[in-house]
């Protein structure tokens, strides 16, 4: 009998054996960052979800597409984070959502006070700041291409808040985060009380967790990484550390 127990607790502690699992991700702060907290929002979340399940994470920071063509190659178990594609679709498996990244317009509150909308058509006359690049909605591209909205394009995103806060632009549709983010860390601590954004956002992408099809054991990964996920969203934590997003926590 006691031969029996010791075999038994030896086969469910090799059951429950922790492992450490290895992700490729870049640099896009306050999502994912070598010197971020937690190694940023998308991190943090991705390691919590592996250790509800009692496994580990080790990220390595790469370029992007280093990132995504090492895992496929099969020297990674996984890369965060991504937004779905047909052709990503034909090489790896995509986990449950990891996020989900809102576009909104933001505006200087003196400038447009009663600001709102509704639809694309609410914007007509409306000078529109766009980072090269980027692509803002199938809606506000032919509202643009029909001359019922005017782009503005500059090369980056601090840009586009600079023309915002001159007034040489009414609107910036930015991810809500990255706009937040800027404004804390690249404007006086006043221009941010100036500045706000729409709560209506102007789209929505989700962001995953991709999995290579080469790896035999990624279905098996993938369901480890969803099942702590689920428990994340589940218990409230994932709120909190979407809140704790918001507020710069991941950047300071």
């Amino acid at each position: 009998m006691k031969k029996f127990l010791i075999c038994l607790l030896l086969l469910l502690s090799v059951g429950v054996q922790s492992e450490t699992f290895r992700i490729a991700t870049g640099e896009f702060t306050p999502y994912c960052s070598s010197v971020a907290k937690n190694k940023g929002f998308a991190s943090h979340v991705v390691s919590e979800a592996f250790a509800r399940q009692g496994h580990k994470v080790e990220f390595s920071f790469l370029p992007w597409k280093r990132a995504l063509a090492q895992t496929q190659n099969g020297d990674f178990d996984a890369t965060s984070w991504w937004a779905f594609n047909e052709q990503r679709a034909g090489n790896f498996l995509y986990s449950e959502k990891l996020l989900e990244a809102h576009i909104h317009f933001f505006y200087v509150i003196s400038h447009r006070p009663d600001f709102d909308w509704k639809t694309v058509d609410d914007l007509n006359g409306y000078r529109i700041g766009k980072t090269r690049g980027y692509f803002t909605s199938d809606k506000l591209e032919a509202a643009n291409k029909d001359g019922k909205v005017t782009f503005i394009t500059v090369n980056d995103d601090e840009q586009n808040f600079r023309l915002l806060l001159y007034g040489r632009t009414d609107l910036f549709p930015v991810n809500i985060v990255t706009g937040l983010e800027l404004l804390r860390t690249k404007f006086a601590p006043n221009i941010i009380h100036q500045v706000t954004f729409h709560p209506r956002p102007m789209n929505s992408r989700p962001g995953f967790l991709l999995f290579p099809k080469t790896n035999k054991r990624s279905q098996e990964i993938m369901r480890i990484f969803n099942a702590g996920l689920k428990s994340l969203r589940t218990d409230g934590t994932y709120d909190k550390m979407f809140d704790d997003l918001l507020s710069g926590y991941y950047s300071q």
